[in-house]
């Protein structure tokens, strides 16, 4: 990509992932606690711990940036 070409790109995604980001969380207060569950079970599904290399430490992983995501009870 030539430099002007670049320079364009860079304004245009300054105004465009605005845009996407204000989309990304209006889908996200929108989703109902249902919708919540079954995308993680989606997620989780990407899993499989039959990997020859995979001894489940990259969910623990996961599951502790989860922990930490949650708001603490008040």
């Amino acid at each position: 990509m030539a430099d002007p070409q670049m320079k364009q790109w860079v304004e245009n995604w300054k105004h465009v992932g605005q845009v996407l980001d204000e989309e990304r969380f209006q889908r996200l207060e929108a989703m109902t606690d249902t919708d919540a569950r079954d995308a993680a079970l989606r997620l989780f599904e990407l899993w499989r711990p039959d990997w020859p290399t995979d001894n489940g430490e990259g969910l623990l992983l996961v599951q502790h940036v989860f922990a930490r995501a949650r708001p603490s009870p008040r």
